[in-house]
């Protein structure tokens, strides 16, 4: 009995069937999760769709192409030979985990790509002789044959955008929050020129800061505090969504719509169904015929 193969196609039956499910569960979140707008959209697992931006930081460059973009992933394939076989080997790659922004017509919210699957229409494989390609400046596919292969997958401001993850919003404190705190630097402050304090608040000139005095502090402290708030710019809730590291869960971000991303998802689910099939038919034939049925 050849146990070799016999582990293989057992392998490959599990890891299509696995994969199947994993496609076609994707498939099913995508098509049962309704969209939301991010100024009303509710704590927790949710669909965005909008546009991409850059965070306003630093300008993103791609490695490969540098290309102007809000996030990228590459690779670098290395064809190596050993005797009868031949494969490309990864020698480097890489994928950006700075921060970028989706918007709509209601606002607009954070996107950490850390643990995202991302699936975009700017991606680029070709080939080439260095191990980076030359002038940083090629793009499509080529069939001329090189001894380096380089892929690049790019996400662009301005391009159309559908996430789902777990969304979240950080409120600013509350008025009286915000009072409450400048109102004790406030006071903190006045403590260090104790003479000045007792200028302005000790009316019974007894050299002391009693209760009652003490309170009249506070109390312009307060409205200092006050006045200092109103004069600042309003703070904006900030959204950001992420990885809900959950199985059950994926985070997904594409540039395609729904109705298609969930499209490929089943087509996928179906092939690797139809492979598990094979996979499967392929152990059953081996297993019988070691038994010489």
């Amino acid at each position: 009995m050849d146990y070799l193969a016999l582990g293989f196609s057992a392998a490959i039956s599990l890891a299509c069937g696995f994969g199947s499910i994993s496609r076609l569960r994707r498939a099913r979140i995508i098509e049962d999760t309704p969209s939301s707008k991010i100024r009303s959209a509710h704590q927790g697992y949710v669909e965005l769709i909008g546009m991409a931006a850059d965070s306003g930081d630093t300008a993103l460059v791609s490695p490969l192409t540098l290309s102007p973009c809000v996030w990228y992933e590459y690779k670098i394939e290395e064809y190596r030979r050993s005797g009868k076989n031949s494969r490309w080997h990864t020698v480097q790659k890489g994928r950006s985990d700075a921060p970028f922004v989706i918007f709509d017509v209601t606002g607009s919210c954070f996107i950490l790509p850390t643990g995202a699957e991302v699936s975009s229409h700017r991606k680029k494989t070709w080939q080439g002789s260095s191990r980076f390609p030359a002038g940083h400046q090629h793009s499509g596919f080529s069939l001329l044959s090189g001894k380096y292969r380089y892929t690049e997958e790019l996400l662009c401001k301005d391009d159309p955008l559908y996430v789902i993850g777990a969304f979240s919003s950080r409120h600013p404190p509350n008025p009286a929050e915000l009072a409450n705190h400048a109102q004790a630097n406030i006071l903190n402050e006045w403590k260090q020129d104790y003479a000045k304090l007792l200028s302005r608040f000790d009316h019974d000139a007894n050299g002391e800061i009693d209760f009652k005095e003490w309170e009249l502090a506070r109390a312009e402290a307060l409205r200092k505090a006050e006045r200092q708030i109103e004069q600042q710019l309003p703070v904006a809730v900030v959204h950001s969504i992420k990885d809900p590291k959950s199985r059950r869960h994926p985070f997904l971000i594409a540039t395609t719509e729904p109705t298609a991303l969930s499209r490929r998802f089943r087509w996928q689910a179906a092939g690797l169904f139809i492979l598990s099939i094979i996979a499967t038919a392929a152990l059953t034939w081996q297993v019988f015929s070691s038994h010489g049925i």
